[in-house]
C-alpha cells in the first residue's frame, strides 16, 4: 500500500526501534481497532459536511474548527469548496456529554466515496474528528489525502486528565487554552485546575475579595475568564474540575483572612498554612467560598485537596483541643476527617461530588461517595477501592518530575504496587537529613499488594497527569506537558495491552509535530529562550538542547539544597535546563539509529558519522559563545562530554568497519565519559536523593549516552 510522508517517518522509526512492521497510519492514542485498505482519498478542498441525527451548535463549531485546522495541518492557506464528503451521524443527544457517562465511542470509515463518521453522542463526534485530523497527510507536491481505513474506537477510562498548578506560577488564559486545544487532539477530557495553595489564590472572589486582591499577587482569573475557559473547554469535550486546597496548603487564604488560621502555641509555621477546624468562622468562610466557586464551575466534581497537613498542625491549639474533647476525636487524622465531613455536607447540598487527595481516607470514616485521588503510591489505589471509593490515579504520572514518557507509560492505573518509594530507598532517605526524614512518611512507601479485584477495578475512574509548577512557568508549560501527556493519553484511552514503547515513541514524534502545526509553542519557546542566552548566536545552543534534558525529580530546584544548607536561593527559570526538552525525540531517534547500527546495520553508519561530526563542530561553537555569554559557561562541561562522545563514537564506527576491536586507550576514554554521564543521570533518577546527588553541570543530563555506549560495546570497548 502507498505510505504517505509522515507515516513513512513513523515507519522508519518503528523499524529502527525494533517494533516490527509499521502501520501506514500513525495515531495517538491507538484506537481499539484499525483496519487499513489500499489507496487514499484525495482532499482537494473543504469537506462537504452532512448531518444525520443529533446536531447542536457545539457540533457546528467543532466541524468549522476542523475545517480551519486543515490549513494548519497541510500548509495550504485556503481550501476551496468541493472537497470530499464527510457524513456525520450522531446517534442521539447526550445529557451526560460532559460527565463520566459521556458517549465517546465512534466509528470512522474512509473510503473512495468519502468519510463516514458515526458516533454514539456529540462527544464521540469530537473524538472522531480528532482521529480524522491525525489521518490527514500531505504529499511532496503539497496535495492532501486520507488513507482508506475503518476505525472502531472507544475509551478505556472515562477520566483522562491533566492537572495544572496555577498557584505556584500563574498560567495565562491563552496558555491554558493552548493546552485544551492539544488535549482535544489526543482525547484527554479533564482539565484539573489547582487554583489555591500556600503561594497564591488565583480566582476572583466577590464574597471574599481579599483572596484575589491580597493573595492573588496581581495575577488571578476574573470570574468572566473562568467562565470563558470552561466554555472553551466544553466546546472541545473537556471538563474543567477546580481544586481549592483545604485545610492545609492554605497560607494564601490565611494571608488574606488571618482570623481563619490555626494558631497553636510553639508551631507558628504550621499554623500559618492550616485552617482552624474548630472555628465556626472557618466553616462559614469555606462553605460560602465554595458555594461561590461552585457556581463558576458547572462540573459535578469539586476537588478540596486535603493533602499534607503537618503532623503538628494543631498541636497546642486550645480551640482544637476543646473540639477534640467535645467530639471525642483522638488523633490529628480524626480532626481532618471531622473537617472534611463538614465540607462534604456543604458541597453535597450544592450538588457537588467531593474529590480529595488520598490522605482524606486515612481514618476510613468518610462518606463512600468521596472520590479519592491517589498520588503517593499505587498502594493508595488498592486501599481506596477496597474501602469502596471511586479513585483517580496520579501516582507515577507526575510530569513535573521530568521523567521520560516511557517511565510513566509503563505504569497502568490498575497497578497496585508499581509507583512509590521502595522500602529500601525510604530507609536510606531517612538517614540523609532530619528534615528529609520528616517527609518520608509511611504513606510514600510502596509495598507489594495483590491485584485489584474486578469490583475494585470498576471503581478506578482513570488517570490524571499533574504538573506542579515549582519549576514550571507559563513560558515553558508547553514543553513540560507535551509530548509526554500524549503518551499518557494513550495509557488512559487505549486497551491495556497497548504497551510497546518503541511503537509509542515512533507515533509520538509524528503526533508532536501535528500538535505544533496546530499551535503548540514548545519549539518556538525553546528558540526564544536560547536567543536570550546568546542573542544573535543561539543556533549552537539549539543543537546542544536536542541532545540533553533537564535533571529529573526536582534536582533542578536549587532552593531545597540551599534550605538544607541554611541558605536562601532564588530560582532562575531562564537557563538551559529550563529550555531543554524533557524527553528529546531527536536524541531518542539517534539512540535508535545507533542501536540499530550496533546490531549490524552497516548502511546506517554514514548517518551516525554525520551526527558525530556535527557534535564535535558544535562544541567548538559553544565554547566560543561561552567566552562572551556567561549563561553558557556552566554548560561547557556537558558540551565537552558530548564532543568526547563524538570522538569515541567515530572511533567505534571505524573499528566496526575494519572488524577490529576498539583500541584500549579509546575504550578507556569511552568508559570514562560514558560512566560520568551515567553517574550524573543516576544522581537525579530517584526523588529526594536528587537533592543530595552530584549535580550535573548546568543541571543537564546527556540523553544520547545509551546510543554511544551501544556502539562502543559493539566495537569491543
Amino acid at each position: 500500500m502507498p505510505i504517505r510522508p509522515a507515516a513513512l517517518a513513523a515507519a522508519c522509526a518503528f523499524a529502527l526501534l525494533g517494533a516490527g512492521p509499521a502501520a501506514a497510519v500513525s495515531l495517538t492514542p491507538l484506537p481499539q481497532s484499525v483496519t487499513e485498505h489500499e489507496g487514499v482519498l484525495p482532499v482537494a478542498g473543504r469537506f462537504v459536511v452532512t448531518w444525520t441525527g443529533c446536531r447542536e451548535p457545539m457540533l457546528d463549531r467543532a466541524a468549522e474548527r476542523f475545517q480551519r485546522d486543515l490549513a494548519r495541518l497541510t500548509g495550504v492557506e485556503t481550501f476551496a469548496a468541493g472537497g470530499p464528503a464527510l457524513e456525520i451521524t450522531c446517534a442521539a443527544a447526550d445529557p451526560g456529554a460532559l460527565t463520566l457517562e459521556a458517549r465517546e465511542a465512534y466509528r470512522l470509515q474512509v473510503s473512495p466515496r468519502g468519510v463516514a463518521l458515526q458516533a454514539d453522542g456529540p462527544v464521540g463526534v469530537l473524538r472522531g474528528l480528532a482521529t480524522l485530523r491525525q489521518l490527514l497527510e500531505t504529499g511532496p507536491d503539497g496535495s492532501a489525502s486520507l488513507p482508506l481505513v475503518a476505525i472502531d474506537d472507544a475509551p478505556r477510562f472515562p477520566w483522562r486528565g491533566v492537572m495544572i498548578d496555577t498557584a505556584r506560577h500563574f498560567m495565562s488564559v491563552e496558555t491554558i487554552k493552548r493546552q485544551i486545544d492539544a488535549m482535544e487532539q489526543v482525547k484527554l477530557n479533564v482539565l484539573h485546575l489547582h487554583l489555591s495553595d500556600n503561594e497564591a489564590f488565583r480566582v476572583e472572589s466577590r464574597r471574599y475579595p481579599r483572596l484575589h486582591e491580597v493573595a492573588g499577587h496581581g495575577q488571578f482569573y476574573t470570574q468572566g475568564q473562568i467562565r470563558e475557559l470552561v466554555a472553551y473547554a466544553a466546546d472541545r469535550g473537556v471538563r474543567v474540575a477546580p481544586e481549592f486546597d483545604v485545610p492545609g496548603h492554605a497560607r494564601a487564604m490565611t494571608l488574606a483572612y488571618p482570623q481563619l488560621a490555626s494558631n497553636p502555641a510553639g508551631a507558628p509555621a504550621a499554623g500559618l498554612q492550616v485552617l482552624n477546624p474548630a472555628s465556626d468562622e472557618t466553616y462559614r468562610f469555606v462553605e460560602r467560598l465554595f458555594d461561590e466557586m461552585a457556581g463558576l464551575f458547572p462540573d459535578a466534581y469539586f476537588h478540596i485537596g486535603g493533602d499534607e497537613v503537618p503532623d503538628d498542625a494543631w498541636a497546642g491549639d486550645p480551640q482544637v483541643e476543646a473540639l477534640m474533647k467535645a467530639e471525642g476525636l483522638k488523633t490529628k487524622a480524626e480532626v481532618e476527617a471531622h473537617f472534611h465531613r463538614r465540607i462534604h455536607q456543604a458541597l453535597t447540598r450544592r450538588g457537588k461530588i467531593v474529590v480529595g487527595w488520598e490522605e482524606v481516607i486515612d481514618t476510613g470514616t468518610l462518606p463512600r461517595d468521596v472520590v479519592v485521588h491517589a498520588w503517593r503510591t499505587s498502594n493508595a489505589t488498592a486501599r481506596a477501592t477496597a474501602l469502596g471509593h471511586k479513585t483517580i490515579v496520579s501516582a507515577g504520572y507526575y510530569l513535573d518530575l521530568l521523567n521520560t514518557a516511557a517511565f510513566s507509560y509503563r505504569l497502568d492505573p490498575l497497578d497496585t504496587s508499581a509507583a512509590g518509594m521502595p522500602p529500601k530507598d525510604a530507609e536510606a532517605a531517612r538517614k540523609l537529613h532530619p528534615l528529609v526524614a520528616r517527609f518520608v512518611t509511611d504513606g510514600v512507601i510502596v509495598q507489594p499488594m495483590a491485584p485489584l479485584s474486578p469490583e475494585q477495578e470498576a471503581l478506578v475512574l482513570g488517570g490524571e497527569a499533574p504538573v506542579w509548577a515549582e519549576l514550571i512557568t507559563d513560558e515553558i508549560l508547553d514543553s513540560r506537558l507535551w509530548p509526554r501527556a500524549a503518551a499518557l493519553a494513550e495509557r488512559f484511552w487505549s486497551p491495556r495491552e497497548v504497551r510497546d514503547e518503541g511503537d509509542m515513541y515512533a507515533r509520538l514524534a509524528v503526533q508532536q509535530d501535528r500538535l505544533r502545526r496546530l499551535g503548540l509553542q514548545d519549539l518556538a519557546t525553546r528558540a526564544r529562550m536560547a536567543s536570550r542566552l546568546a542573542p544573535g548566536a543561539s543556533e549552537p545552543l539549539l543543537v546542544l538542547l536536542d541532545l540533553v534534558g533537564p535533571a529529573r525529580n526536582m534536582a533542578h530546584d536549587q532552593r531545597v539544597p540551599a534550605l538544607l544548607r541554611g541558605e536562601k536561593f532564588v530560582q532562575n527559570f531562564n537557563g538551559l535546563a529550563d529550555a531543554a526538552p524533557v524527553d528529546s525525540l531527536v536524541a531518542r531517534a539517534f539512540v535508535a539509529r545507533a542501536e540499530h547500527v550496533a546490531a549490524g546495520d552497516a548502511e546506517g553508519r554514514a548517518a551516525l558519522r554525520g551526527d558525530f561530526e556535527v557534535w564535535a563542530a558544535n562544541h567548538r561553537r559553544v565554547a566560543a559563545l561561552a567566552a562572551d555569554h556567561p549563561a553558557v559557561r556552566d554548560a561547557l562541561p556537558v558540551s565537552a562530554d558530548i564532543a568526547e562522545m563524538a570522538a569515541v563514537g567515530l572511533a567505534a564506527l571505524d573499528a566496526l568497519e575494519v572488524g577490529k576491536p576498539l583500541a584500549p586507550d579509546l575504550a578507556a576514554r569511552a568508559k570514562t565519559v560514558l560512566d560520568r554521564a551515567d553517574a550524573f543521570e543516576a544522581a537525579s533518577a530517584r526523588p529526594i536523593f536528587s537533592f543530595f546527588g552530584q549535580r550535573p553541570p548546568a543541571d543537564l543530563i546527556i540523553m544520547v549516552t545509551p546510543g554511544v555506549r551501544a556502539l562502543v560495546q559493539a566495537a569491543g570497548g
